[in-house]
Formats: C-alpha cells, structure tokens, sequence
C-alpha cells in the first residue's frame, strides 16, 4: 500500500481499489477460483448468520437462538478466519495465494474462538468434567492455553488487518498485567498470574468478549451490512450525483458538492478511506477542474470524508459503543450528536466557500436557468423559516392530539395535514407557474414544506392504525404500507433516466439537472426513513431498527429491477437473477467491511480488560491530575493531544474504546472537583471527536494518504491543510464541555432550534476568523475580533457569570436555611470534602437539587440527606440509598466546606447584544472595503 501511496501523480481506478481494499477488506486476491468462492462463502455465511440473530425469526421458530455470549465468539471466529485469508503477512507476502501458515493461523484461531461456544456446553461438560461458566475466574489448563493460543493468534490478525500501532498498544497493557511489580513509581501493581490473566482476558466478558465485541456483534455488523447493500443498489451513485445537481453551479461548487455527498455517503460507510476514494474520485478532479489546488481538493474531500464518521443516525460504531458506555438510550446519544455534526459540515461548505471567494472562483455550468444570488439567499431563508415554522407547528399540534388522545382527534389531525398539504401549497405551485414571486418561494420549498407534512402525517395514521387495529395487526398493515409507497416511488423514479456513473476524467459541459436527478433515486431514501423511523419514532432496539432495514434493503434489491422494468415496459429477463447476484455482492461486501472493525474491537478489548483488572484507571487519573494541577482545561486538552496522539495508529473505534475507558470517567471526576459538572456524553463525544481527527493529523492520517493518491498532491501537505480545514471540528468538542446546550442536554425544542441557529452563525464566524476572510480578506485584528464574537455567541454565559456570578457563597451552618428559602425545582451547590476511593483526601462539588417540603427539615429528607452539625462544622450522617443526595456523590462522615446559593441572574444571551453590534461594526468596515476593491478592479 505505501508504495502506491507514495506514487507520483494520480492513481488509476484499479489501483484506487486495491487502496481501499488493503486498508478496509484486505489486499489477497487468490488465483485459485476454489479458494476465491470459500472466501466469498465465509462471508456470506457470516452475513446471514447475523441477519438471523437479529431477526425476531429463532424466537418464532424456537430454533437457532444465540444469547450475547454465544454469539460474540462465533462473530470474532469469522473475523479471524477471514483476516488470516484476505490479510497477507507482510508486503512481500503472496497476494495471490494463501500460505500453508495462514491456514493454520486461521483455524487455530477459530478454535480458540469456538472454545468459548463449545466449551459452555453439555459437549464441554463431557470432556473436562464441567463447564466454563461452572468455574469462573477457576481455569483449567486446558482454559489456560487456549486464552494464551488465542490471545497471540488474534494479536497477529490485529497486526495484518489494522497495522502494528494496535497490537503494539494493546501488547504493552498486556505486559503491564504481569509485569506490574516492576513498573515505576504509581504504576506498580502486584502483578497476576496466567491463570487470571487468561480468565479475564479470554474466558471472561471483562476483556476481549467484553463490551466492545458485544456492540460489534449486535449493532455495528448490521449498520454496515445496511451500508453495503445501500451501496450496491446504487445509492453511493445516487447521493453524489444529487450533491453535484444540488450545489456544483455554485462558488467552488464541486467542493461543496463533495461536503455534502460526503455527509450523505456518512451514512452508509463507516470508513474514511473509502468515503475519500468513493466521493473523492469523481470530486478531487472537478474541484481541480475550478481551480483547486491538488492539496486543497484533497483537504476538502479528507475533512468531509472524516467528518462522515460523526453524522447521525449511524457515526460508524462509536453511536452504538455510547448506548453501553455512557448507559443512556440511542435516540439520546443521537440527539446530542446532532447539532455539533451538522454546524461542523456547514462551516465546512463555509470553508469552500471562503477559498472559492480568495481565488474568485465560478461554479460548474448549469443546467437551466440560475437564480441571481440574493434571491436565492432569500429563497432559502424562506423555504427554512416556513419548515421551522410549519415543523414547530406541527409538533405542538401533535403534542395536543397525542393529549387529547381520541380516534377522532387523529382523525381529524390527518384531515387537516391532507388539506394543508394538497390546498395551500398546490396554490403556491399555481402561482408560481404563472411567475408570481417564483423566484422567491421556489418549487423546492414547496417539497421541503411538503415533506415536513407528509411525515406527520404519517406519524398521526400510525398511530391511528395502531389505535383501530391493535398491536398484532399494525405490524402487518404498516409493512403493507411500506410496500404500496414503495412501488409508488419507483412509478414515480421509472419516469426519469437511471442515474449513470460518469467517468470523472471527461469534461463538464454542464451539471444535472437537479429535478430529474432527485427523483430517479426517491426509493433509496426509503429504507433510510424506515431506519430512522424505528429508531427516533418507534423506539425500538438499535439491533432491530438495523434489521427491518436489512429487510427492506433485501427487498429491493432484489425486486427494483424487476418493478423498474414493469412500469417502463421493458423484458423482464434476467432482473432477478441481476438482483440476486447484486444481493450476494451486497451481503459479501458488508462482512468483508466488517473484518476489521470485529478484530479491533476484539484487540482494545485486551486494553478494556488490563483498566478493570489492574485499576490503572485511578493511578491515570491522579498522573493527569498533577500533570494539570486540577485545571479542567488542561486536563481537556492532555485528554485530546492522547486521543490523536492513539488514533494516528489506531482505527477509530478502537481509539475511542481505549481513550474512553482510561479518561473519559478521569476527566468527569477531575472536572466535579473543580466546580464544572461535565456530563458523562459529553465527554465521550469529545473523545470520539479527537479520535477522528486523527485521521486527518499528518504525517500517519491515512485518509489524507488516499486523497493524495487521487488528486496527485503531496499528501503530506494535503494532510497539514486538511487539519487547518478541521479545526471547526477541534474546537466544537471544548465549546460543549462548557456549554451543554449544544449538546441538546436540558433543553426544549423551542430552545434547540435556536441553540442551533446561534451556533451555526457561531461557527461560520469562528471560520471567518480561522481562514482571514469574510466579506474581504481580514486584518490580524478583524480576525480577533471574529473569533471572540464567536466565542460569545458559543458560550455567553462565561462573560455573564463574570458580571454577574450565578452563585453566592455562604457558611456550611446554613444549609437547612437555605434548603427552605429556595424555590422548588432549583439546584443548590455543595463544597463536600471528603475521601476516593483508596482513602485519599477529595474536595469535590455536588448538585444537590431542590424539592418540593412543607419545611428545609422535610426537602432534606426527601433528598435523602442527614447533617450533623455542630457549631459551624457540618457533617453528613447518611444519605439515603438510592436518593438525590447519594446521586450527587454525597456518603456517610463527609463534611461540607460551603455552599453556593443560586442567585438571580441577567439573562446571558444578553451578551448577544454587544457581540452583534461589534460584528455589525467588523461587517460595514469589510464591506466598504470590498467594495473599494471592485471598483479599483472595474476601472483598471
């Protein structure tokens, strides 16, 4: 692969492949038909096993029912066996053959896997006498040597498939393990056998059967296989193609076009390297094309590419590792996601925008005619008011009938939905077709309004079928459903041309039009609304959401053709076979995908494992604490300098399982001895950030690499301007440790959607400063003033609790006061002193909140919390199991140091005032300059 990296020039499409394919599915291609159809089998075996486990089809049938134990040593014994066939040893390895040692590693491998399986059964209780799960942390030897065979062998597969960095890391915590007498200072433990080390790695589900593997195993396979079989129906083609009919005819539009095809293409590859190739080849030459240089096509499409691992629903694995970490449910995980990832790819279409605006760039021809820009500004602002507008409505009305809970109210609602839909708007199409103001409200916010209806409207008829039909019969009536809106679309798609992949190498004479372009593709969006749906709508499982979109994707799959041929009146032959053998295609690509991912998670959980065992979590968290001296930022960015310094070596899943479990809890504990409560999310989310980011760090980011290798630049310089382009994405994640409400946490919808209006103008700012222009190219100074003007309108509260502190400090002897005087509802701050957990002294501050009491005697009580005070000295006597107090961190003989009343307070978006009327002041000054400049550059 470096080989090919460090060619010169652009690589050929053959040789772009076989770059994805040594980085992502493995580089062996055997000559042998034989071996090439085991290996093909093997995966597709792999993909069915797990479409069957997450199917509610075992517990019908009651046959083949795999609990999580089972199945994660199955899934990891696929995974090594196809490492050991697709991996070669080393770069001069045969390619085109496998060696008698492979095969030898892979089925040691497997066998050591299937142990685990076997071994837990009535065939293992025949052989050793018992089972393993009759002896835990007792292993035999027999126990003890398969760990030790397996551990070795799959350290090996972590080396072929993932690179050393991995196996390096997870062999020295391995080595810690035993070698703990003899590590220095704070780091010296008593060390453990081989008996419990092999227990606790391999027989147990504390190492690499943890977690971890468990989220490989149950979630992130099927995401990936989602993306595969989206993949090959020809939805990769279909986003990119929208994208460029979208947004190419604008200022450096291929650029833009790349952000967001990338951002769509999110969600359904979880690989930087393959989104960079995949988008990459059709927009790095076109963004040369406009006048990009080769580093900075290859910047673009990196910092996109990458930032399609952080866009919900999916986020690659790291969305479903958070479920388990962080112990909250999905739909949490991806609602705090949200603004962050979205305000990081509009300040990346701001980055393009910038660079076209530096080199006076044009866009790409147009089909049809262009809409002047200030018209198309308004037209936008319009269209995103009138769907906030229509979206908030609609949800309250919802809120309301949801209330008033009675058939015919739903009824009603969808009544009203219907005619909003088919009257109002249908009138605005009229008039615009005769021209009235149809620059302005344009056809595409008619569709946008419309959509906004449409989906609930659906959520009313649901909930109405389920009403009428009961819960047996919904099922089937919406799956129906489901069916009918599908033919529905491709009746609709089959009037438009098949969207064919171009050759990015010929010239552009003009982009597609986007009408047509949209609509030859509606059905791939389907799929992705049901997965939505089931996952933000229904509620269900993560794992289950997953598999009725595998089902659906099956179906169409293999009937699109057959439908597609149908409604254009064209033969039938052949379609099914061509959809079956696409399926197969779709089936193999996802396991081959998933490789990689199912022995990281397998690899970092030998790193997970070393944490629980050893305890060098707490000996890491005093080691930052005194590195920092307590100061939470510091702590912030020790904690992302680890996570990039890792992620340089290690994949991004396997970044985040390490960095997570050794800081994430270090910088949550250090942060409430400093006064910031930082919630748990938000720090695994800052961690997964960086990790990302390493992807992009020169001089190892591979993804920067592969976009060299595509755009003929040095990749080393593409990586460095790749990074500055990042750097949006490198501050998001400290702005939302201190500000949660980016993070949609405590928040209403009302409040969200302006959280998100203020942070998006934020970010494009904080950009404006980063890349020295706005509507000129900036001074040093305006720069400044940017950036700050950004950071107020991120985080507001920091100049407010300067002016005016939020909270009072008062003695410990009038807590029970307090308590009384507060308003029900409120939060009162304690200073507690008291001991961690191996009995060192810890001064921290706990949230205590207010509840509703006659008296401050009966609010502490509901609390769960006993004082014992004596003059000015208050003691904790108890606090009561499962309450607000022990919640909060409050034990038995504490003392409290002080406590911060909360106080009135101005409030903080107040300090919007002053940061607009200076931004206000930065923009006239630009603008007269600009100006200036064009009318310097009219009369020369």
């Amino acid at each position: 692969m470096s080989d090919k990296l460090n060619k010169e020039g652009p690589l050929s499409n053959e040789e772009l492949e076989d770059l994805v394919a040594s980085t992502d599915t493995g580089g062996r291609t055997p000559d042998n038909a034989f071996i090439v159809k085991l290996m093909m089998g093997l995966a597709l075996v792999w993909s069915v096993w797990q479409i069957w486990i997450a199917s509610p089809l075992p517990y019908i049938f009651n046959f083949g029912v795999f609990s999580g134990k089972e199945a994660r040593p199955v899934h990891l014994a696929f995974s090594i066996i196809l490492a050991f066939m697709a991996y070669p040893a080393f770069k001069k390895s045969p390619r085109h053959e496998i060696p008698l040692a492979d095969w030898g590693l892979a089925i040691i491998g497997a066998l050591a896997t299937m142990y685990l399986f076997a071994f837990d059964t009535a065939f293992g209780d025949t052989l050793t006498g018992s089972r393993l799960s009759d002896r835990p942390g007792n292993p035999i030897l027999p126990d003890i040597i398969v760990a030790c065979v397996g551990v070795v062998v799959l350290l090996e597969a972590t080396r072929r498939a993932l690179g050393p960095p991995l196996m390096i890391v997870a062999m020295v915590f391995l080595g810690y393990t035993f070698l703990g007498p003899y590590a220095p200072g704070i780091l010296a433990w008593k060390g453990a056998s081989f008996g419990a080390v092999a227990d606790h790695q391999w027989l147990s589900s504390e190492g690499v059967f943890g977690i971890a593997l468990g989220v490989s195993t149950g979630l992130v396979f099927l995401f990936v296989l989602f993306g595969a079989l989206l993949d090959k129906a020809g939805a990769g083609n279909y986003f990119i193609k929208v994208a460029f009919s979208l947004m190419g005819h604008l200022r450096g539009g291929p650029a833009k076009a790349a952000v967001v095809a990338s951002g769509m293409t999110g969600l359904i590859s979880g690989s930087s390297i393959a989104n960079v190739v995949t988008t990459g080849t059709f927009t790095i030459p076109m963004m040369k094309r406009v006048g990009f240089t080769p580093e900075k096509a290859g910047a673009v499409e990196v910092a996109s590419s990458v930032n399609g691992q952080i866009m919900p629903p999916v986020m690659g694995a790291a969305a479903f590792l958070m479920v388990e970490y962080v112990n909250i449910s999905y739909f949490d995980v991806v609602r705090h996601a949200f603004v962050p990832a979205i305000i990081s790819y509009i300040a990346l279409v701001y980055i393009v925008h910038l660079e076209a605006m530096k080199l006076d760039m044009q866009g790409l021809p147009k089909a049809g005619e262009t809409k002047p820009a200030k018209l198309a500004l308004l037209s936008f602002g319009i269209t995103l008011s009138a769907v906030l507008a229509i979206g908030g409505g609609l949800y309250y009305l919802s809120e309301l009938f949801n209330l008033l809970g009675s058939t015919f109210n739903k009824l009603a609602a969808i009544l009203i939905l219907i005619a909003l839909q088919m009257g109002v708007f249908k009138g605005i199409v009229a008039r615009s077709a005769e021209g009235t103001k149809a620059l302005i409200f344009s056809k595409g916010a008619v569709v946008l309004c419309n959509v906004v209806i449409v989906c609930f409207g659906i959520f009313f008829a649901v909930n109405l079928i389920r009403e009428l039909a009961g819960s047996d019969l919904t099922p089937w009536i919406v799956g129906a459903s489901i069916l009918v809106v599908y033919i529905i679309l491709i009746s609709i798609c089959a009037k438009y041309p098949d969207l064919e992949v171009d050759d990015p190498n010929a010239p552009v004479t003009a982009l597609p039009e986007p009408g047509p372009t949209v609509m030859a593709g509606l059905h791939f969006l389907l799929p992705v609304a049901v997965l939505i749906w089931c996952l933000m709508i229904e509620r269900l499982s993560p794992e289950l959401s997953a598999f009725w979109a595998v089902a659906l994707m099956i179906f169409i799959l293999l009937t699109q053709r057959q439908v597609f041929a149908f409604f254009r009146k064209e033969a039938q032959t052949g379609k099914l076979k061509q959809g079956f053998s696409e399926l197969v295609e779709g089936l193999i690509a996802g396991a081959r995908n998933m490789i990689g991912i199912g022995i990281a998670t397998a690899a970092a959980g030998i790193i997970v494992g070393t944490v629980s065992q050893t305890g060098v979590g707490l000996v890491l968290a005093e080691l930052v604490e005194f590195l920092s001296q307590g100061q939470i930022l510091l702590i912030l960015i020790f904690t992302a300098i680890l996570s990039l310094i890792l992620g340089m070596g290690l994949p991004t899943t396997a970044n985040y399982i390490v960095v997570s479990s050794l800081l994430a809890p270090v910088v949550v504990s250090l942060g409430q001895q400093n006064g910031l409560i930082v919630p748990l999310i938000a720090v695994h989310l800052f961690v997964f950030y960086f990790g990302i980011m390493a992807d992009v760090t020169p001089p190892v980011g591979l993804a920067s690499f592969a976009a060299a290798a595509v755009s003929g630049g040095d990749p080393i310089r593409t990586g460095f301007v790749a990074f500055f382009y990042s750097m949006r994405t490198a501050i998001l994640p400290f702005l939302f440790i201190f500000n949660t409400d980016l993070l949609l946490i405590d928040v209403t919808p009302l409040e969200g959607v302006v959280v998100f209006i203020v942070a998006t103008a934020a970010i494009l700012l904080f950009t404006a400063g980063t890349q020295g222009y706005f509507f000129a190219r900036s001074k040093m100074w305006e720069s400044a003033l940017l950036i700050l003007i950004a950071f107020t309108l991120f985080r507001p509260g920091f100049w407010m609790d300067l002016i005016s502190p939020p909270f009072s400090k008062t003695e410990p002897a009038t807590l029970v006061d307090v308590m009384g005087s507060l308003n029900s509802g409120s939060e009162m701050r304690l200073i507690v002193q008291g001991e961690d957990d191996v009995g060192d002294p810890l001064v921290f501050t706990a949230i205590l909140p207010v509840l509703d009491g006659a008296t401050s005697e009966e609010r502490l009580e509901k609390v769960g919390l006993e004082l014992l005070i004596e003059g000015d000295e208050v003691i904790i006597d108890n606090a009561a199991f499962d309450s607000p107090a022990q919640a909060a961190g409050l034990d038995f003989d504490q003392k409290i140091l002080s406590v911060l009343v909360p106080v009135s307070q101005p409030a903080k978006e107040l300090m919007y005032i002053p940061a607009l009327i200076l931004l206000a002041f930065i923009g006239l000054i630009q603008r007269r300059r600009s100006r200036a400049a064009q009318s310097e550059a009219a009369t020369a």
